[in-house]
Formats: C-alpha cells, sequence, structure tokens
C-alpha cells in the first residue's frame, strides 16, 4: 500500500505538523511563564515580610540594647560588688572580735574582784 500526496498536501501536512509543534511549544511556554510569575509573586511577598519582621527587630533589639544600658547604670546603685563585699565583712568582724576581747577582758576583771 502506497501513499501518494500531491506537492500542495505535502506542503499541508508540513504545515500542520510545525503549526501543531509551535502551539504545543506556546502552550507550554505559557504555562512555565504562569509557574514562574506565581513564584515570584510569592517569593516577593515573603521578602516584604521579612522586610517588615527585620523592621521589628531592629526596634526590639534598639529596646534591648536601652535596656541593658539601664541595667549597667543601676547596676552599682541595687548591687554589692564581691570585694567590696568581702571588705566590709572584714572590717565587721573585726570590730566583733575587738568587742569580744574587751567583753573578755570586763569578765575577767569582774572573776578577779568577786575572788
Amino acid at each position: 500500500m502506497v501513499i501518494q500526496l500531491e506537492t500542495y498536501q505535502w506542503i499541508m501536512l508540513l504545515v500542520s505538523i510545525i503549526s501543531t509543534v509551535v502551539a504545543t511549544i506556546k502552550i507550554l511556554w505559557a504555562r512555565i511563564e504562569k509557574n514562574l510569575d506565581s513564584s515570584f509573586h510569592a517569593m516577593q511577598v515573603k521578602l516584604e515580610d521579612v522586610a517588615t519582621q527585620a523592621g521589628q527587630c531592629q526596634s526590639d533589639i534598639r529596646d534591648l540594647e536601652r535596656k541593658l544600658y539601664q541595667f549597667q547604670i543601676d547596676l552599682p546603685h541595687a548591687y554589692v560588688a564581691r570585694d567590696d563585699y568581702i571588705r566590709g565583712q572584714t572590717v565587721i568582724e573585726a570590730k566583733l572580735d575587738a568587742l569580744a576581747t574587751k567583753l573578755e577582758n570586763v569578765q575577767i576583771k569582774q572573776g578577779m574582784r568577786n575572788d
């Protein structure tokens, strides 16, 4: 079985095949562009969200820095340094020891008088 076609039929067949391929490529290209546009739009929305959150984070960081500086300013007024505490405690203990010695001396002197 042999199919014989005229020249114009070959041309029409070739044009049909080419137009089918071109239409298929156009449809696929349109889908690709649509997917890319939706992806870029979603990315843009996420970037805007991140930029908004970054602005909020920067204000939160500034607030924390202010609180830290205020804490550093209030720290010497509210707390005693370890060395200062030890020094003060040593002075108090020395005074208590001196007082104990004086009391012992008074007790010894009273003990001698009573004998």
